[in-house]
């Protein structure tokens, strides 16, 4: 969790119990971690702009592998905040695991089963958001506010998802978390705002909380404001070096792993960012946010409920004392949950093995990068001749591996950048195609490449 801070404890609401019970879960959480061994799922995913693999642990539980180090601190710096705070996303962790002949570092998060995007409930032409149950709405309300106060602002419909079938939805999920550094002092707490990497290539009714505060004002839908008022309250009181830690190692890591983006597309969006992060700039323009998130958070309602029309009053929610019981409640609970599961788990487990799969990080890292570098330029003609470097390297790579699912993997490789050279696509086109590299891959071992 990056240095270790020792935090100063206000009076108040029992921030201290419950700090130490979020760090006994992140413990618990990751011990139990350790012991889990993976082999590949019968179930994969094959779009995205990292190299995926689902794995399926001793419980039959499938964790989806994003191999790299791209938006690993942002992902993990969202997922400790929501889980302080009653803000669950899927269970993440950092973890390094041997892939053919190599070992590759990634993360690793929890798979939802059964899930389907939150867009067809939202944005489809049939949908009925009057079907979003409270505790949905108060979960995608909190999204705002904690995306608020950590710079997760990368944001669309579709990175929500549901388990709900039925009548209701009571249960949502924000998946594909960062921490965009480089918008913070650009940024603004509203329901319009977006981030300009998603603008660029998604309909603006997709993006952000827009569709979400237009269905409030239409009074198609109520919101929690009561609720998540007295959670901004409670979240400004949170001691600011516990706050801060969080980030750390992001920042340690020169801010480049907090968002899922190349600094050469960062060059490319806009002339204001700096591609070097200011880390006393960042951190304080945060811890600031969380001080005032009340105030931010009021004058975010106050502005929706004047165009909506009507009297509403949030601000006599439950007491500070009252959310940190709640939370408190919560963390004993998942305690509990994970004691039991470690208790079903063999004491010294096996090694993990490696896991054989018709895939290549390296090959996929070569791809990514080539393609990448021509979304990024300004030059019209396609430079056919880096294209063929990028061949050179993968031959090379092919050299110095003796695994044949991977020898397999780099020919797809080399397959797909040999028919770039033939035929080119226009430059837009590739924005397109970097977004599904990882399709290149079946993934699975075929016979030819186990002889």
């Amino acid at each position: 969790m990056g240095a270790c801070i020792r935090p100063s404890f206000g009076r108040g609401a029992d921030y201290e119990g419950l700090v130490r019970l979020w760090r006994r879960r992140l413990e618990l959480e990751a011990q139990l971690f350790e012991r889990l061994r993976f082999e590949l799922s019968p179930m994969q995913l094959r779009r995205g702009l990292t190299l995926k693999l689902m794995l399926r642990d001793q419980f039959g539980d499938d964790w989806l592998f994003k191999m790299g180090d791209t938006a690993i601190d942002g992902a993990e710096a969202v997922y400790r905040i929501g889980s302080l705070f009653g803000w669950e996303t899927p269970e993440l962790h950092r973890c390094t695991l041997p892939v053919n002949d190599r070992m590759v570092s990634g993360s690793m998060q929890r798979f939802v089963d059964d899930a389907e995007e939150l867009t067809a409930h939202v944005l489809h032409p049939d949908a009925h958001p009057r079907l979003l149950g409270s505790s949905a709405l108060e979960y995608l309300l909190m999204a705002q506010i904690i995306g608020w106060i950590t710079a997760n602002h990368h944001v669309h419909a579709g990175q929500f998802i549901t388990t709900a079938r039925g009548d209701s939805i009571d249960r949502i999920y924000r998946i594909d978390n960062t921490v965009e550094w480089f918008l913070v002092g650009h940024d603004k707490l509203a329901p319009h705002f977006v981030t300009p990497l998603l603008s660029r290539k998604i309909p603006p009714p997709k993006l952000g909380y827009n569709w979400m505060w237009k269905c409030f004002r239409r009074s198609i839908i109520d919101l929690p404001m009561a609720r998540a008022y007295a959670f901004a309250r409670f979240i400004a009181g949170l001691p600011d070096d516990v706050f801060r830690e969080v980030f750390e190692p992001g920042i340690e890591n020169d801010f480049r792993y907090f968002p899922n983006v190349s600094e050469l597309t960062l060059r490319d969006t806009s002339s204001r960012i700096n591609p070097k992060g200011d880390k006393k700039h960042f951190l304080e323009t945060l811890v600031d946010r969380k001080r005032r998130l009340p105030e931010d958070t009021a004058t975010l309602f106050d502005g929706q409920i004047v165009e909506r029309g009507e009297r509403m009053e949030y601000r006599d929610g439950p007491s500070s004392r009252a959310i940190g019981e709640e939370l408190r409640a919560r963390l004993d609970k998942r305690i509990r949950e994970l004691e039991d599961r470690a208790a079903g788990l063999p004491q010294g487990a096996a090694r993990q093995k490696p896991i054989r799969a018709l895939t290549s990080f390296a090959a996929y890292s070569v791809l990514l990068r080539t393609f990448g570098r021509e979304v990024a330029s300004h030059y019209q003609k396609i430079p056919v001749g880096g294209f063929r470097a990028s061949v050179e390297e993968l031959l090379d790579l092919r050299e110095n591996t003796e695994d044949p699912n991977e020898r397999a993997a780099i020919d797809i490789a080399i397959d797909a950048m040999s028919a770039e050279i033939a035929n080119p696509k226009a430059r837009l086109d590739y924005l397109h195609y970097v977004t599904n590299l990882d399709s290149l891959f079946p993934v699975f071992p075929e016979s030819r490449a186990a002889e």
